[in-house]
């Protein structure tokens, strides 16, 4: 699982049209990376849009990015490198 502090990219996209949605992968053009600034979990497990796991929402401060943190699906990033425990 994610923890605060590891290092991110992103690898899929989530796209919604009307009341269809699909994960599209996500090349990661330029290699941007990010680090996990935060985590929510929900308080009771639910499902919204047929995804099928609990939504988890990774709040990411990327490298290349200037307009601050972004907060993404749980499903959109992948641990590159895990935080170090000290």
């Amino acid at each position: 699982m994610f923890k605060v502090g590891d290092l991110v990219r992103r690898i899929k996209i989530l796209s919604i049209t009307g009341i269809d949605s699909e994960w599209i992968e996500y090349d990661n053009p330029g290699n941007d990376y990010g680090v996990i600034i935060d985590i929510e979990e929900p308080i009771n497990e639910s499902r919204l849009l047929d995804l099928a796991y609990p939504e988890v929402f990774i709040k990411v401060f990327w490298q290349k990015n200037d307009f601050g943190a972004i907060w993404h699906w749980g499903d959109e990033i992948i641990v590159v490198k895990k935080a170090d425990k000290g």
